[in-house]
């Protein structure tokens, strides 16, 4: 009988990807991960050590490849204005989370392993990614010339962001559709900033 294909390693990534962002890691066990990637358990360990470094690379795959614009915006955002930019980046995750032929939501935040105190191996893993996220948005907002244009301080506005990005993640899971998440996501940036014409909802 012929031996199974050993598979490209993003190939296989994307596969256990797919899994903890659908189930979530404490529901993910190694015989799902072994059915979607058509290999055995002993396999999985021999390739990856264990599921939280199997889940670990997953993420960072999910950091790679879904969410390469992000990095890009990252990169290009030194003379761009920030409001502009914060618009780009949630109008690209509002895409990504309602994206049909991948799960709904941030694999990030809706694969992440337990969330309470407990220092185990995935908590430390969800809460490192989930730390990036937050980042990334303080690092977008401390390039603004302006900060005097800002609702609140830098870190707030960046914590502001991040639970709203939480919540549209959920939302998207929960059937919201793309319009309703872009006008979320617009009002948010929006109301960062300093002019009434542009924070008040009417």
């Amino acid at each position: 009988m012929p031996r199974p294909r050993k598979q490209p390693e993003p190939e296989a990534l994307e596969k256990a990807l797919r899994v903890f962002w659908t189930k979530g890691y404490d529901r993910t066990s190694i015989n799902d991960l072994s059915e979607s990637l058509g290999v055995g358990p002993s396999s999985i360990y021999n390739a990856f050590n264990s599921k939280a470094e199997l889940f670990r690379r997953s993420l960072t795959h999910y950091g790679d490849t879904h969410l390469a614009f992000v990095h890009q915006l990252m990169d290009e955002t030194e003379t761009e204005d920030v409001r502009d930019a914060l618009r780009e980046l949630f109008h690209g995750l509002v895409r990504l989370y309602t994206e049909a032929s991948t799960p709904k939501g941030c694999a990030i935040f809706q694969g992440g392993g337990a969330g309470g105190p407990a220092a185990t191996d995935d908590a430390e893993i969800s809460r490192f990614f989930r730390g990036e996220v937050y980042r990334n948005l303080l690092t977008l907002l401390d390039r603004a010339p302006d900060p005097a244009r800002f609702a609140a301080p830098s870190s707030v506005l960046a914590k502001f962001l991040y639970a709203t990005l939480r919540g549209v993640s959920q939302m998207a899971v929960d059937g919201a559709s793309r319009r309703e998440l872009l006008a979320i996501a617009d009002h948010a940036v929006a109301s960062c900033f300093v002019d009434p014409t542009l924070t008040r909802c009417k």
